[in-house]
């Protein structure tokens, strides 16, 4: 039986970091051909069929990947640059949440947040949801995006599973910090002493649908 923890990762790799290095025909909105993955698949595991494929997709919880008639994708996480498509989040919530850290975290109240080594910036519904997506050593650090007067001014915020996925925030968008590594209470991320986090270069785009 085909070990599904290994290859749900075997397909983070190959929808949302490397399509080159199993020859992947990317879309414009990360699709892929359903027949390519299933060939990469079975690179490293054989005996992994198409049957097997659904049953992964469809399992109860799982939001990373989306299969449907235009192939299959990655929802969010990708290293290089997949366009949007849908409609934005309408209504838009009153605010969003942000997993993320001291050092991360220090310039966003004076800069806004950007994606970094992503290309959108990746936020949750829920606060709970978003301190188990922070990297903080200790207690997570979790940032309140106010979301609707981000939406008042132009930003567009897309569902995808169960993160969200947006450009940038805006600085004067950024709310409270709540949580720290040293304090569970809120915090003011200008008195952070922490390096700001560093973004890396552009990735290639891939092809259109």
């Amino acid at each position: 039986m085909v070990d599904q923890s290994r290859v749900s990762k075997l397909l983070s790799l190959m929808l949302r970091h490397k399509p080159d290095e199993f020859g992947l025909e990317v879309d414009a909105y990360g699709y892929v051909p359903i027949d390519q993955v299933i060939q990469g698949i079975q690179s490293r595991y054989p005996e992994m069929t198409e049957d097997d494929l659904n049953d992964l997709i469809g399992q109860r919880g799982q939001q990373r990947f989306e299969i449907n008639e235009f192939g299959i994708r990655a929802l969010y996480g990708h290293s290089y640059f997949v366009e949007m498509d849908g409609d934005p989040i309408n209504p838009i919530p009153e605010r969003l949440y942000m997993g993320t850290t001291d050092a991360a975290s220090r310039d966003f109240a004076k800069e806004g947040i950007s994606p970094g080594d992503r290309y959108y910036v990746h936020l949750s519904l829920d606060e709970k949801t978003a301190a188990a997506r922070s990297h903080q050593k200790g207690a997570p650090l979790v940032v309140e995006i106010l979301s609707a007067k981000a939406s008042e001014l132009g930003v567009n915020f897309f569902l995808r599973g169960e993160v969200v996925l947006t450009d940038e925030v805006p600085a004067d968008c950024v709310g409270k910090f709540i949580g720290s590594s040293e304090s569970d209470s809120v915090v003011d991320p200008q008195l952070s002493e922490d390096q700001p986090i560093t973004g890396f270069g552009r990735k290639p785009r891939y092809g259109r649908r």
